[in-house]
């Protein structure tokens, strides 16, 4: 069961909340991943470097529901973001069970609907973040991460562009740039009892001198999002791997 407070998207002041059952799967092949951390395609793996495909997502956007800001505007789809991920290991203290990690993902957008996939342009979010874990391996693990975020032109469009048709008294027509799309503090929680996983993350954007910061459907220029998880592993294979 996990329980979601976010705005709609980056720069609305319209939150939703959300109470999401879902399967919970842990799979850990040698290139074929599914845990806590998400969906990997494990493409290269060297001591200090991995090359990952991993996957990224959005909420639905209904146009009614945002205060005024986007109404007339076509609703906007969920989107899934895939692509390849770079994890690079900068630092790591065996004895303190730390490390500093560097990771490049660079993902393609789609909007998702009952009928087809759209592209939707691409998003850079490369961040270092610096983990903190448990002796006792599986046990518990922090991680606090920093980074900027860049997209095309494309991604920008898709949540901030304002067309001809849809410009009123208070919404001028607005058309992004690519480039520099904020900053973000991610901090996240995992912990395990037993046969319980719980997690926890509280993630913070700030959208200053964003390239699409001139939309008129940019109410802020903060996005705050946290989130809780936790799951119960009632079944498990007769061979297990060791958690990395």
């Amino acid at each position: 069961m996990g329980a979601l407070h976010l705005p709609f998207y980056r720069g609305a002041e319209t939150t939703d909340d959300l109470l999401i059952p879902f399967p919970y799967v842990i799979y850990r092949g040698d290139i074929f991943r599914v845990d806590e951390g998400g969906v990997h395609q494990r493409l290269f793996q060297s001591d200090n470097i991995k090359l990952e495909l991993s996957l990224a997502g959005g909420v639905p956007v209904p146009s009614g529901d945002t205060e005024g800001v986007r109404n007339g505007m076509p609703d906007l789809d969920p989107t899934v973001e895939i692509g390849p991920s770079l994890e690079i290991r900068l630092w790591e203290s065996e004895r303190e069970m730390r490390s500093l990690m560097l990771n490049l993902p660079l993902r393609a957008a789609l909007s998702v609907n009952t009928s087809k996939l759209d592209h939707q342009g691409y998003a850079f979010t490369p961040y270092i973040e610096y983990v903190v874990k448990s002796r006792k391996p599986g046990d518990w693990k922090i991680g606090l991460a920093f980074g900027p975020l860049y997209a095309d032109e494309e991604y920008h469009n898709y949540f901030y562009e304002v067309e001809p048709e849809f410009v009123t008294a208070s919404r001028p027509e607005f058309h992004s740039a690519g480039g520099y799309s904020g900053s973000r503090v991610t901090l996240t929680l995992q912990k395990n009892i037993g046969d319980v996983w719980l997690g926890a993350f509280l993630r913070s954007d700030y959208l200053g001198e964003a390239a699409f910061e001139d939309s008129p459907l940019v109410v802020t220029d903060r996005y705050n999002a946290f989130g809780l998880a936790m799951t119960w592993i009632f079944a498990k294979s007769k061979t297990l791997v060791e958690v990395e």
